[in-house]
């Protein structure tokens, strides 16, 4: 477990440090995830190098974790702004024992366990943006980037990316996210140790993964339900060149947004960006 500064320079703010992770690993205590992590001071994309991993045969439950990345992703080829040493970035190999079909459920318990840690840090509660934001105060404060391999008949491994904007000072925000995008120091109105975070969040996606492997998804649903808060709300989804207004009804066994259109039709939602309806 140790870290690499992969070719890469980079400038330390002012008082932040490195990771710890030895201390931090040898206090977990998981059931379904063998955590080993692969810390890097900078790199290209989490997601990049866990996928690498998972086709040399990653064993589930390694995460790649980085002070700083490069060129990291989010939804929709979007970029991830990185700066080191203040937020997290991680990614974790994960092999579900699921039908293809059920890929997008891992999404989803991802959403209810990061809501959940975020819920333990900051004084407001935090609600999920389907399918994959974590917000505070309407503000974007985390995100899960999935990518899968699959076959016919079963799913090879999953890459759950995750970026949680940890200290991060508003003054610092880049000004083209400074007005819808947050972190726990604001929030809290307080540093955060990132150890503190990362180690809760490991352990609630450790409770949440196991929970969809042996009961299903139905028992998820409910929590993710809970930390929606557009349910019943006129929403804009934006799917590329195609653009639907409705209400908000909530998920379907798989994940999938269900919108009421305008003449009372149903819509399932697989992708999209869904912005809410205020007129």
């Amino acid at each position: 477990m140790t870290a690499n500064d992969a070719g890469k320079t980079i400038v330390r703010c002012d008082g932040a440090l490195p990771l710890q992770l030895e201390p931090l690993q040898s206090g977990l205590v998981c059931q379904r995830l063998s955590v080993k992590f692969h810390h890097y001071f900078a790199i290209d994309s989490t997601n990049t190098r866990a996928r690498q991993l998972a086709e040399d045969g990653a064993r589930e439950g390694e995460i790649v974790i980085a002070e700083q990345q490069t060129r990291g992703r989010g939804r929709l080829g979007r970029i991830w702004v990185s700066p080191p040493f203040v937020n997290l970035y991680l990614s974790v190999v994960l092999r579900p024992e699921l039908p293809p079909v059920h890929a997008p459920q891992m999404t989803l318990m991802a959403a209810v366990a990061l809501a959940d840690t975020v819920a333990c840090f900051t004084p407001d509660p935090p609600a999920i943006k389907w399918p994959n934001d974590i917000l505070v105060r309407g503000k974007k404060l985390a995100g899960i980037l999935t990518e899968s391999s699959v076959s016919a008949e079963r799913i090879n491994y999953v890459i759950l990316g995750i970026g949680v904007n940890i200290n991060f000072a508003h003054a610092l925000m880049p000004e083209a996210i400074r007005g819808r995008a947050t972190s726990l120091m604001e929030c809290a109105g307080e540093t955060v140790s990132r150890e503190a975070f990362l180690g809760r969040l490991i352990q609630h996606l450790d409770r949440c993964y196991g929970i969809l492997g042996e009961a299903g998804f139905d028992r998820i649903a409910p929590r993710w339900e809970a930390y929606f808060n557009l349910r019943g709300q006129r929403v804009r989804v934006e799917m590329g060149d195609e653009t639907l207004a409705g209400v908000a009804k909530g998920i379907d066994s798989n994940g999938a947004l269900i919108v009421e259109g305008e003449r009372g039709q149903f819509h399932r939602i697989l992708a999209g960006d869904v912005v809410p309806l205020t007129d």
